[in-house]
């Protein structure tokens, strides 16, 4: 059989794309190794965005007596919860299946190899012709050298979200979006929770004033989070069933004793052993595929999207390039350079997209800041999410070049932020712009106003 394309790996951007092109009346395949969905909805974004919501409940109801209400007891159930989890990624899983046998896209389960610039060899025994191939494996998490993942004492984030037991004392390394979620999860769960960052900022590459805003939170929540810190020489107490590390901030020393250590270093493209050696198909040296603006490889009809080109790891940045891939292979349509927006989904929330307030000073951008505190705003007052900010990054002109927000529901708000800066739109722009009363929004707007001038709440 002779398909118009084929999706290697059904993650987010194998899935979607599959489906895109379904829709576009091209015969479709996507093979995958594991279950449908990839990381993002079997091992990642899914399962703590399900876990985080049950604890966001917990964190309402541990402080609802200042809200007028009282309750007297509650408990939760950590098996119920892991119950919980897989019935959403059962139901997600499902609705992708069903899509593909709407859409007529063939779904093979196999480890793929591409042979030839048309072929694809599946469980090396069955080859499969196309006219088009896409490379969209994913990546998988990072060791240490020296701390390699056991699944007993050093877990990683794939393992992480099906203990059975809570941790005592857990430390986690790197506090990048992954360790800081898990963290916030197991810290409600009751862990003790340790965070440990070799650079001297959480959440390295965003904008510093906001991470160090949610730094500070954080620590409030009784997260130990030590920045520009190493940590070396692990040693295992089987009797004691520890895990015992050397700690190194400066001049400082010290050794801790943990239950578990996770892993949450950075990932690594799964492009091991994909491709004959006779194609020209080139990786860097951290095995990322190298593509051009079309996310074309070095053979023309055979392209790669998602985690396996490099940075940023993020699903909607995935499926977003497997559709443009889609349009590129049916109507010859150039791919479009995106904005990505990105989001890290503790309490409170951080989401951001454009420049930070570093970036552009690197840039010579002459700038000017509005910024928004959730504090004055009525709806963050009302339902008592008053802590966060919304800061707005403009140039000379007004031109919106960044936008970040700290607070509740920050990724639900930032879509219409990422438009305005894909478009080129200007502060300015927003000031006939009515949004509804009282809402969170609303502060998206008086941060307009502060570079603009028409701000009414501060």
């Amino acid at each position: 059989m002779l398909y118009d394309v084929i999706f290697i790996g059904g993650g987010s951007a194998g899935y979607a794309g599959g489906i895109a092109a379904a829709k576009k009346g091209l015969k479709v395949a996507v093979v995958e190794l594991d279950k449908l969905g990839g990381t993002c909805l079997q091992r990642g974004c899914i399962p703590t965005k399900t876990y985080l919501h049950s604890l966001k409940v917990l964190k309402q109801l541990k402080s609802c007596s200042k809200l007028g209400l009282k309750i007297n007891d509650f408990i939760f159930d950590i098996d119920d919860m892991i119950k919980q989890k897989n019935r959403v990624v059962s139901k997600l899983t499902k609705g992708i299946e069903f899509l593909f046998n709407k859409n007529n896209v063939d779904h093979i389960n196999g480890k793929a190899r591409v042979i030839s610039e048309d072929t694809v060899l599946i469980n090396e025994e069955q080859e499969l012709k196309s006219k088009n191939i896409v490379i969209s494996t994913g990546s998988k998490p990072l060791e240490l050298p020296f701390l390699k993942v056991d699944g007993e004492y050093v877990i990683n984030s794939d393992i992480a979200l099906d203990l059975k037991k809570i941790p005592d004392r857990l430390l986690i390394v790197g506090a990048g979006a992954v360790g800081l979620e898990i963290g916030t999860i197991y810290n409600y769960l009751g862990s003790e929770v340790y965070i440990v960052e070799i650079l001297n900022s959480i959440l390295p590459g965003l904008d510093i004033e906001l991470s160090g805003i949610l730094e500070k939170e954080l620590r409030k929540q009784k997260m130990n989070i030590y920045t520009s810190t190493f940590v070396s020489e692990p040693l295992i107490n089987r009797d004691k069933q520890t895990i015992k590390l050397h700690f190194k901030r400066g001049d400082k020393k010290w050794k801790e004793e943990f239950s578990k250590v996770l892993l949450s270093v950075g990932r690594f493209p799964n492009s091991d052993k994909l491709f004959d050696k006779s194609l020209n198909i080139e990786r860097d040296k951290k095995g990322f595929i190298k593509v051009n603006n079309n996310l074309q490889t070095g053979v023309p009809n055979i392209f790669a999207c998602g985690d396996v080109i490099g940075k940023p790891l993020l699903a909607h940045k995935a499926s977003r390039q497997a559709i443009g891939i889609v349009d590129f292979i049916k109507e010859r349509k150039k791919i479009q350079e995106h904005i990505i927006p990105a989001a890290v989904f503790t309490f409170p929330e951080l989401a951001s997209a454009g420049l930070s307030e570093e970036q552009a000073k690197e840039r010579g951008i002459d700038m000017k800041i509005g910024r928004f505190p959730y504090s004055a705003g009525s709806r963050s007052n009302a339902i008592d999410e008053k802590t966060g900010i919304v800061k707005i990054i403009a140039d000379k002109n007004n031109v919106i070049v960044g936008a970040h927000i700290l607070g509740a529901e920050a990724g639900e708000l930032m879509p219409l932020l990422t438009y305005a800066i894909s478009e080129k739109k200007k502060t300015d722009d927003f000031k006939e712009l009515i949004f509804i009363h009282p809402t969170i929004s609303e502060n998206i707007w008086e941060a307009m106003g502060g570079v603009s001038g028409f701000s009414i709440h501060i």
